[in-house]
């Protein structure tokens, strides 16, 4: 039953996959600065942080993974 709760914890997009609850721990937003592309965005950085896909630019992902390893939290998965 703990895998039905992590799972729906998951923002699924076209093909990232962003963990939300481990987002509310984050204090380093290193999505955002890693991603040359601009794909992320954090919102709630004060309360709670949340890390989404900025519409429209999904598609400009050359699915490098700087994103996965900048996220310490492992928060962001590429399929």
């Amino acid at each position: 039953m703990s895998d039905k709760a992590d799972k729906s914890n998951i923002v699924n997009y076209k093909f990232h996959h962003v963990d939300i609850s481990k987002c509310k721990r984050c204090k380093a937003f290193s999505c955002e600065d890693a991603c040359f592309r601009g794909i992320y965005e954090v919102l709630n950085k004060d309360t709670e942080p949340m890390c989404v896909v900025v519409e429209d630019r999904e598609d400009n992902c050359v699915k490098c993974h700087i994103c996965t390893t900048a996220c310490k939290l492992k928060a962001i998965t590429i399929d």
